[in-house]
């Protein structure tokens, strides 16, 4: 509109200006061609020449504008189809983030192809058709979104096997996750899922394989990682003990790295095994060079639950460590019972009494009172141990049960 006053100005302003000069001296034009000629004021010769050009870039512009006609219209119509596509597509994910999945298949179905983001919303329909219970019309979607982008392989798969694991279809997810493992082998969500997965299937063993991945890759934190490699290593040992398979249980712990194997808990819970099938020598020597390490409650007790080939040897090696430790109880407790091995009987006596008068322990009065009724011939001190064993159990348990309880008290008196 601007433009249009501006051209109707500048027209205004020739015409005045031409008049005015035809006012003072109209000129005089000729125009021959042949047999034929015009003469008139050149005036009147400009005027008609500026009117005749005119009139032939109106026709041009009107033409043009003719051709383009069906351009515009088609251009107009894609952007009224464009935007009708992107309001599905903004009523779809709303839907989707309120659960309405019925409604959010609908309008990301609809606005797959005209929003511009076919992919994106592919993968939104199908969440929207497995939450809606559909699997088959989720799968089609997954297919839909590999064709509009087949380079986007991986989001695709990624996508597929986080649905299948959700659904409860845990083999199907396996097999997703090994096609994106054969394409990205180094991909930290493909491993990260592939983990889950294996979690679920209860696969130790691909577990175990799988954790130097994780671990070079940097999927979960370090501290993270290590609890559950000692966790899973846990159970392939108990497992390899149920299947009696020693040699499976010797190289599981050689398969751990330095560190876990440093671990006290890990010390214990695999000397532990050692014990459970007669490799009292190898589990009671990792027990001394973790007690060197680490000065740890569960491996002082251990120590004292086997017994070497020279348990004077053995009883020695645990006085050594009442100078630099302490007399705690459960290292005379340890004592008490290496000196039954040896069978000094007074000596255990005195260690087992001292570990009560440290810290009372049922394992403690249970020892005692057994050396009172095997090897020192007094029932009644005997039974007083086992007695007072017995209270002190009781009391643990009830104690366990109020902290149990305790929580449920405090909920409920908030409620109220």
């Amino acid at each position: 509109m601007i433009r249009l006053l501006f051209y109707s100005l500048i027209f205004l302003i020739g015409a005045v200006y031409i008049a005015l000069i035809a006012k003072e001296d109209p000129g005089y034009a000729l125009l021959s061609y042949g047999d034929w000629s015009i003469e008139g004021t050149l005036v009147l010769l400009v005027t008609a020449l500026s009117l005749l050009i005119s009139g032939i870039l109106l026709l041009v512009y009107l033409l043009v504008k003719t051709i383009n006609f069906p351009i515009k219209l088609g251009s107009w119509n894609q952007n009224r189809k464009t935007v009708k596509a992107i309001k599905n597509c903004n009523k779809g994910y709303i839907e989707l983030a309120e659960g309405n999945w019925r409604e959010a298949e609908k309008h990301l179905r609809k606005s797959a192809n005209g929003s511009g983001m076919p992919l994106l919303n592919y993968l939104a329909a199908a969440r929207a058709a497995q939450e809606g219970g559909s699997q088959h019309r989720r799968d089609n979607y997954l297919l839909q979104a590999h064709k509009s982008d087949p380079q986007a392989d991986i989001a695709i798969g990624l996508t597929q096997a986080e649905l299948q694991i959700k659904d409860g279809q845990a083999e199907q997810a396996l097999a997703t996750l090994m096609h994106l493992r054969n394409v990205a082998p180094k991909h930290k969500q493909v491993l990260k899922m592939l983990f889950r997965v294996y979690q679920q299937l209860n696969s130790l063993k691909d577990l175990e394989n799988l954790l130097p991945e994780l671990r070079k890759n940097n999927i979960f934190e370090h501290s993270v990682l290590s609890e559950y490699e000692q966790s899973l290593s846990k159970q392939l040992m108990t497992q390899a003990i149920q299947n009696k398979n020693q040699g499976e249980l010797k190289s599981i712990w050689n398969r751990l790295p330095n560190a876990i194997r440093a671990e006290p808990e890990m010390i214990y819970f695999y000397c532990q095994q050692l014990l459970s099938i007669g490799e009292q020598e190898l589990a009671l020597e990792l027990t001394r060079e973790g007690i060197k390490h680490h000065w740890h409650t569960s491996l002082i007790l251990l120590y004292g639950l086997g017994q070497e080939k020279d348990p004077v040897k053995q009883l020695a090696t645990a006085e050594s460590w009442l100078s630099d430790n302490g007399r705690s109880a459960e290292l005379l407790l340890t004592l008490g019972r290496l000196s039954i091995n040896n069978q000094l009987w007074g000596k255990a006596r005195d260690y087992l009494s001292e570990s009560i008068a440290v810290s009372p322990s049922t394992e403690a009065f249970q020892v005692l009172g057994e050396l009172y009724e095997t090897q020192l011939a007094d029932s009644v001190e005997a039974m007083n141990c086992y007695r007072e064993g017995l209270l002190l159990s009781a009391q643990s348990k009830e104690l366990i049960s109020l902290n149990d309880e305790l929580p449920v008290k405090i909920a409920l008196n908030a409620a109220c």
